[in-house]
């Protein structure tokens, strides 16, 4: 396979299996501009204050309404794909529990700030762009994780990279 073959296949996969990614959709962007005038400035504040799991669905905590239900009906006057990346983007941030709120703020950026200014990935693996150090080994211990939460910040800082 020639490298535009192999390019064309890669672009078109991306379209195919990932349609929000393939638009270009930053979901931090569109929490910024759409959500944080009348919310908490940022998705993952957002997400620890007001929204929980219910029933398999992200719902407000108060309200128990499906978040999906309330932007389909027009709040933040979202596009489709908007809606879809930002309710995956909440979902992410509820099943990884806020773990980088909770440990890693204190001395680094937020999550998106941190992983798109600080590290890098090569060949699937996560580097520190400057110590070179590789993040998998690194992380379990640093901050107080433990292996599995070592393990779910990598994929957490991974995805912030794998965004536009």
């Amino acid at each position: 396979m020639t490298h535009i073959a192999i390019f064309f296949w890669a672009i078109s996969l991306q379209f195919f299996c990932f349609p929000a990614a393939a638009q270009g959709i930053d979901p931090h962007l569109v929490y910024e501009q759409n959500c944080a005038g009348c919310h908490v400035p940022h998705a993952g504040e957002f997400v620890a204050e007001n929204l929980t799991i219910s029933v398999g669905e992200l719902v407000g905590k108060g309200s128990k309404r499906p978040v999906s239900d309330l932007l389909a009906t027009g709040h933040g006057k979202l596009s489709e794909p908007e809606i879809e990346v930002l309710l995956q983007h909440f979902s992410t941030i509820q099943e990884t529990g806020n773990l980088f709120r909770e440990r890693c703020i204190y001395c680094h950026d937020r999550a998106v700030a941190f992983a798109r200014g600080d590290l890098i990935l090569r060949d699937g693996t996560l580097f520190g762009r400057y110590s070179k150090r590789n993040v998998e080994e690194f992380l379990p211990g640093h901050g107080r994780l433990d292996n599995p939460q070592a393990e779910m910040m990598v994929d957490v800082l991974k995805r912030q990279l794998n965004t536009p």
